[in-house]
């Protein structure tokens, strides 16, 4: 079995479960994503961020996709691109330091990509963000997803105070709840 077909069935199987979901829209469209994160889950890493972004002037958002649409990954997109896109439809790179950082999980494949902006690339960098991506997508092979999610945020938070401490006025650039698609 090629890669493709692999990552296909992935996505297929995804669809059939999210598929089972029963009663309102809502929890059709929630069926796979509770496997991994309940909604008490969800509130508490809304409030992780909150909490992380008081500590610097960094940005994080974290967008939580289910599946990818079966003709996007037939096509060959890739968590990575669809990560790249999400961050511009979030709007990850509008904040006033350039310092969104952009948490993507695409659960079907159990794929963390984490992207920042320019502001961010200046003094952290890619390979930063990929050791704290790594050790995220470590916890999810162990089943550990809060847990992973919340060390992965807790390390975020550590780099983004030592390199963009809070200081005066310190705004709420971005929607600090996950983005549910």
């Amino acid at each position: 079995m090629t890669k493709n077909t692999s990552r296909f069935l992935s996505h297929v199987r995804a669809g059939i479960l999210d598929s089972f979901g029963i009663g309102s829209h809502d929890s059709l469209r929630f069926t796979l994503l509770r496997k991994y994160l309940s909604k008490e889950d969800l509130k508490e890493l809304k409030s992780m961020i909150a909490a992380s972004e008081s500590q610097h002037r960094g940005e994080l958002r974290l967008a939580i996709e289910t599946k990818l649409p079966l003709l996007q990954v037939w096509s060959g997109k890739t968590a990575q691109m669809r990560a790249v896109e999400m961050f511009s439809f979030l709007r990850v790179w509008d904040t006033e330091e350039n310092t969104g950082i952009l948490i993507y999980l695409l659960l079907a494949e159990k794929k963390i990509v984490l992207l920042a902006d320019r502001g961010i690339y200046k003094k952290i960098g890619q390979e930063n963000l990929d050791s704290i991506a790594n050790e995220i997508s470590e916890g999810f092979k162990e089943s550990k997803y809060k847990k992973s999610l919340s060390h992965g945020i807790q390390k975020l938070t550590e780099i983004l105070t030592k390199h963009f401490p809070a200081q005066g006025k310190n705004p709420n650039e971005l929607p600090d709840e996950p983005y549910i698609v």
